[in-house]
């Protein structure tokens, strides 16, 4: 195995990370048509019977790739498979390094200086172990990322999973060209994350505040400490995107019901895992509505689409703006508080619905915003609150 190879293998590992079909399937394309790759028209192409040049492979790659981006854009696959991913990526680049491999297949790798399909057991177990690795450390930050923006409010979701397309796309080919080089960048890369990651878990935990009654760490936004469950003197704020706001809370009502529509306990601030609407949070062993009950809740969100949809029918004289601002609030303030409290996998009909009015009340925004805006919310808002009052009904 000449050092070559060995580099473009370490290269190739975090793409299988990012994404499972689509690496294998610009890799099977690349040694069946290389004429099509600019500066690779030397290269022979492979012979009609060798595996990686029968189509039944390229167009079900295809596919699958296809329907591996499709479906990372929706934050419910996405959900649904991220778990599974630290395991199945790895397995998967391991069954491709041994299936697609063949004589003539190597030839073209070697000339390309592009061999993610090496037989060697080190390296291939090696570059296993990694995938997981790497597949493991996407899963967290994904889930950091559904933390700060669960309901991809802000589309930080659509726009993490256009840049990991992109990534694979595009290094994919800086690979065949670059080397030894782009194997630097993607390592130095992921390097940052994790400097960035620790940076992060070190800031919440110096944003923890102590307790003075028994000594234990508590959230910023905490109302009672988790362990004693004595009242906190200094409790912050919770911003928009659950983070620690600077400002110190006067109601702690107001302050209980924000921790709710954030989906976490009223009393330690924690997150609540499960999307029951009677639940007993974890952490704290308080139990959820309560004190502040569901219809307080009820209230506290309609008061806020009052004071949205009138703000709505203002902001909607501003062309295209003023319509796009108007959902984004709507989004964070008044749909993401009840959408937390429903399955994800239970409103697909809802939300496709919801996409196909969005559309069309988009349209109609561009001239008439005033009257778009409102009506965009008014009807959005209602279908979620209406899907909340089931989800009480049955509980």
């Amino acid at each position: 195995m000449s050092v070559v190879q060995v580099v473009a293998i370490l290269g190739s590992i975090p793409l299988f990370s990012l994404r499972a079909f689509l690496p294998a399937f610009l890799t099977a394309l690349l040694l069946t048509y290389p004429e099509y790759f600019p500066g690779l028209d030397a290269v022979p192409s492979l012979p009609e019977d060798a595996f990686l040049s029968k189509d039944w492979v390229l167009i079900s790659l295809g596919i699958l790739s296809i329907l591996e981006i499709v479906g990372d854009k929706s934050s419910e696959i996405r959900n649904l498979l991220k778990n599974a991913e630290p395991y199945f990526k790895p397995l998967f680049f391991l069954l491709v390094n041994l299936g697609f491999m063949d004589e003539v297949s190597v030839e073209i790798l070697q000339e390309v200086q592009l061999a993610s399909f090496d037989p060697l057991w080190i390296l291939l177990g090696l570059g296993t172990i990694t995938v997981h690795w790497l597949s493991s450390f996407r899963r967290d930050f994904i889930s950091f990322l559904e933390d700060i923006d669960e309901d991809d409010n802000l589309f930080i979701g659509k726009i993490t999973s256009w840049l990991e397309d992109s990534l694979v796309l595009f290094g994919f080919f800086l690979l065949i060209f670059t080397g030894l080089v782009m194997v630097l960048i993607y390592f130095l890369a992921i390097a940052f994350l994790v400097y960035l990651s620790k940076k992060y878990e070190r800031k919440l935990e110096e944003q923890k505040t102590v307790c003075p009654n028994c000594g234990e760490s508590n959230l910023p936004f905490a109302v009672k400490c988790y362990n004693c469950k004595e009242s906190q003197p200094a409790v912050h704020a919770i911003g928009i995107l659950g983070q620690r706001r600077e400002k110190l809370i006067s109601d702690v009502k107001k302050h209980q019901l924000n921790l709710i529509s954030h989906r976490k306990c009223p009393d330690c601030g924690n997150k609540l895992s499960s999307t029951k609407i009677y639940q007993i949070c974890n952490k704290c062993g308080r139990s959820l509505f309560v004190s502040p009950s569901e219809k307080e809740f009820l209230k506290h969100q309609d008061r806020k689409f009052y004071k949205i949809t009138a703000l709505s029918f203002v902001l909607g004289f501003i062309p295209v703006v003023g319509f796009l601002m108007s959902t984004v609030m709507a989004n964070i303030y008044l749909f993401s508080p009840y959408r937390r409290y429903i399955p994800k996998g239970s409103s697909f009909l809802t939300k496709l619905f919801i996409k196909i009015l969005t559309l069309l009340l988009f349209i109609l925004g561009i001239a008439l915003g005033f009257i778009a805006a409102p009506a965009y919310i008014i009807m959005r808002y209602f279908i979620w609150k209406r899907h909340f009052y089931k989800r009480l009904e049955k509980s």
